[in-house]
């Protein structure tokens, strides 16, 4: 069996978790929202056709944030068609994703269901067809309390006070060629600057978000680039930088760029998505650098997730949307980019999986009958109920898988938060090696002594695993026993292609 060493270190701290990092994404894409989130005809919808069923699950899973309306389909979007009596909204063609939007939903309608579940919008603004202008008007529409034609228009439409959104995206994937009104560097940087002026001029209380290197595939020519010359451009009237990235091990399926990497390579994604991390944080801090200026620009990881054999294709292509059906070891990948992300918490601080509902989503639902957990939804959810306070950097030694495309790549990834306030430490564990167990052992000597609170497992002997409206239950988490650590140390073996989390509570 193989062995993994791990040394977590109270003091050796590498930031806060930011509760914002377990967000999610809704942008008007196949059953995404309309049969999706909305569906007025379903024996669940509430009074303003929101599914009940689904609301549930979404406060379940955690979540803390949705960005919304876009993604592609933003590029395309005029806010306007979507305020005001539907009666009256048009119906117009959604060159995206290449159907017909009718306008059933839009600001008001979203962003009244969010408000009413507690979950904060994390809004894009049109900046491949829009215009700033056109922007600082959302903005006066969301966010000025009275007295201007826009917010006075807000209040004739029904909701008195203003929403107050906070976080505003400028642009969707911006440098991306399948993008409505793609820019070259330059062009964008300078749009941006004048849209986040605008926005902030409207309310000085926002922070704006950049579009940096939408992907660091193979293909990407602008990666790095593109961020440099946007930081240069933005650096003091934006606050953080927007990444995307997904994770694909299907050969023939290619979405924007050619993909040759198979299932062998899935521990080599976590290497990928640290080694993007790293370039365009050292592009953030160059420009700091080069600017002399104490302002720290950090991350926005705003669309992450993994392809399935379902995934949309961008680019204005006809498609025919379900669902996600994620896999266990889906679950495993997840796992291990929520890690990921807790072992970058200093700079990493807006994460948004993408997307919520069916199409990537972590929840799915049957038209005519029930939402369902998709096997991604358990891990989601632990990280979102229980990594909190800060997040540990790790001393580990860490066992090896051979890859086909990637050599030999860490089999193991891990991370630790550690919440002081409520004496709880707990350690989230992927074992991306689909053949073999491993042998952890883990020393937490720093926090004294320590009870065990639990330890939960998601695995399946059957990697290709799903959950389905039949079967609903085949892939969940188990309770497993966990004993306290002696003088500090414990050792557990950890399943092939599994997910784990254990949590201890100082003494």
């Amino acid at each position: 069996m193989k062995k993994a060493k791990i040394i977590y270190d109270r003091d050796f701290a590498i930031g806060n978790v930011d509760r914002r990092l377990f967000g999610s994404f809704v942008e008007h894409l196949g059953r995404c929202m309309y049969g999706g989130i909305y569906q007025p005809n379903h024996e669940s919808a509430d009074e303003r056709g929101f599914r009940e069923d689904v609301k549930k699950l979404v406060k379940e899973v955690g979540i803390t944030g949705v960005r919304y309306p876009g993604g592609n389909f933003v590029s395309g979007y005029d806010w306007k068609d979507g305020i005001g009596p539907k009666e009256n909204r048009p119906h117009k063609k959604d060159m995206a994703w290449n159907t017909i939007e009718t306008n059933e939903v839009g600001t008001d309608e979203f962003l009244g269901v969010m408000e009413e579940m507690g979950i904060e919008t994390h809004m894009t603004v049109n900046l491949g067809t829009g215009t700033p202008k056109e922007a600082g008007e959302l903005v006066d529409y969301c966010n000025t309390k009275e007295g201007t034609f826009w917010s006075d228009k807000r209040r004739e439409n029904g909701h008195t006070e203003p929403y107050k959104i906070k976080h505003w995206y400028m642009g969707n994937e911006m440098d991306g060629f399948w993008q409505i009104g793609m820019k070259k560097p330059e062009e964008y940087a300078r749009v941006c600057r004048e849209t986040a002026k605008i926005v902030k001029w409207m309310d000085p209380t926002t922070e704006t978000i950049a579009c940096g290197s939408c992907t660091n595939e193979l293909g990407h020519d602008t990666y790095g680039i593109w961020d440099q010359a946007v930081l240069e451009e933005c650096y003091d009237v934006i606050d953080y930088l927007s990444l995307h990235r997904y994770y694909n091990y299907y050969p023939e399926k290619h979405l924007a760029y050619p993909n040759e990497q198979n299932e062998s390579d899935i521990p080599y994604m976590f290497r990928d998505l640290q080694n993007y991390l790293d370039t365009v944080i050292g592009v953030c801090d160059f420009v700091k650098g080069k600017k002399r200026t104490d302002k720290q620009i950090n991350i926005s990881f705003d669309e992450w997730g993994v392809i399935t054999d379902t995934g949309a294709v961008p680019g204005g292509v006809a498609q025919e949307y379900k669902f996600a059906s994620f896999k266990e070891m889906d679950a495993m990948i997840y796992g291990g980019i929520l890690c990921t992300f807790l072992n970058n918490a200093d700079r990493v601080k807006i994460a948004c999986q993408s997307l919520l509902v069916n199409e990537g989503g972590m929840i799915s639902t049957d038209p005519e009958g029930h939402a369902i957990r998709q096997a991604t939804f358990y891990p989601f959810k632990d990280a979102a109920m229980y990594a909190r306070g800060k997040a540990l950097r790790p001393c580990a030694e860490m066992p090896k898988v051979d890859t086909d495309h990637h050599g030999l790549q860490d089999s193991i990834v891990m991370s630790c938060t550690y919440d002081e306030e409520n004496g709880e430490v707990a350690v989230f564990i992927t074992n991306c090696d689909m053949k073999e167990d491993t042998s952890v052992e883990l020393e937490l000597r720093s926090f004294g002594e320590l009870k065990a609170i639990g330890r939960k497992e998601l695995y399946h002997e059957d990697p290709y695993a799903t959950n389905t409206f039949d079967d609903e239950f085949k892939v969940v988490p188990y309770d497993l026993p966990l004993s306290d650590p002696e003088k500090g140390k414990i050792s557990i073996e950890v399943k092939a292609h599994s997910w784990n989390l254990l949590r201890f509570r100082t003494v």
